[in-house]
This record gives C-alpha cells, sequence and structure tokens, in this order.
C-alpha cells in the first residue's frame, strides 16, 4: 500500500482508497481495510489495482482520483436501519457522492474531491462505497470489537468487487452478490 494517497504514481484503472482518522476508534477502519485488501491483492495478483490510504486528505485526493475507471471507497458508513458491525456496499445511485457518509469531516473533502473531479471532467465513472457501521466514534486508537469482527467480510466484500472488475476489464456489472445499484448489508457471524 502506498502511504498518502498523493504518493500514488501510476495511475491504475482501478483504484482502493481508504479514508477515515484513525485516532476516532471506528472512524479509521477504512485505513485498516485498505492496508488488508493490499495485502490480499498482492498475495492474490490482481491486476491493474492501486490501493491507497487516503485518510484525511479530502480535496487533497483529487490528482489520486482522477481519471481511474473504478474508484472503492473504504470507510466507517452509516444507514438507516442498520447495526454495528453491519458491512455495507453501496453502488451507482446509492453511492453519497455529493454527501457524507459518515458524520466526520474527512467525508466532507472526499465528497468535494468527487465533485471536482466530476467538474474538472475526470472523474471515475464508477465509485463504489463499501465499509462497516462504526460502533465507536470517540477519540482513541483501535477498532471496537464489532467492527474488528466484521472487518474479514468487509475485505471479502471489497475483493469481490475487485475481481469482477478486472475480470471485466472496468465495466462492473451486477455480479459477485453485489447488484449495481444497491445496498447490500451482511452481518457478521453472532460471537461465540
Amino acid at each position: 500500500m502506498t502511504p498518502p494517497a498523493v504518493a500514488v504514481a501510476v495511475a491504475e484503472p482501478f483504484l482502493v482508497l481508504g479514508v477515515g482518522n484513525e485516532l476516532f476508534t471506528d472512524e479509521g477502519l477504512g485505513c485498516v481495510a485498505a492496508t488488508r485488501v493490499a495485502e490480499r491483492v498482492a498475495a492474490e495478483g490482481i491486476e491493474g489495482v492501486a490501493v491507497a490510504d487516503g485518510s484525511t486528505l479530502g480535496l487533497g485526493l483529487l490528482p489520486t482520483l482522477a481519471d481511474r475507471r473504478c474508484v472503492l471507497l473504504l470507510d466507517a458508513v452509516l444507514s438507516a436501519g442498520s447495526r454495528p458491525g453491519d458491512v455495507l456496499v453501496l453502488e451507482g445511485d446509492d453511492v453519497p457522492v455529493t454527501r457524507q457518509l459518515t458524520m466526520s469531516a474527512h467525508q466532507i473533502g472526499v465528497s468535494e474531491a468527487l465533485s471536482a473531479a466530476r467538474f474538472a471532467g475526470c472523474c471515475p465513472p464508477v465509485v463504489v462505497a463499501a465499509g462497516i457501521v462504526p460502533a465507536v466514534l470517540e477519540t482513541g486508537y483501535g477498532l471496537s470489537p464489532a467492527v474488528e469482527a466484521s472487518m474479514d467480510a468487509l475485505v471479502e466484500a471489497a475483493l469481490v468487487i475487485l475481481r469482477r472488475w478486472a475480470a471485466e476489464d472496468g465495466a462492473p456489472a451486477a455480479a459477485g452478490g453485489h447488484p449495481s445499484g444497491r445496498l447490500t448489508s451482511t452481518r457478521p457471524p453472532a460471537p461465540v
């Protein structure tokens, strides 16, 4: 995984962008997930994928987002009726490109970066968001037990999307368990 998102030099067609603030417990889950996805992408040899830690860079993400075919945002995600630990995948019109995913400052910047890319004519045509409903958003380092228990499911959901994109050469379709344009939710297994 590349250090800060702005250090991504090669414009691979597919970008996995982990965002969040690791100093606010579950708010940092996107960065943690990006690290784990990067390890799996390398191990599986999935081609055409760049993984970046966007942290809280906000509008500074514009060069990293520009001209990609597909972008997968990994982050803490909120949705009506969801519970802490739920894994959510948003595609199509369900991706909040012009509004916040969570109530954190970095999301405003991601939305602004995507809007700026759209205005500049270099916005990726496909943006998917995958994340976990946070349990704790307080000052502190590390993930809550509920989010940590769901991390493997989030990584696997991300890999399903990336494999689909790689197989279809950047034209995602409704395959891999995440119908295009719909919200998909999974719950981790109950603790034993």
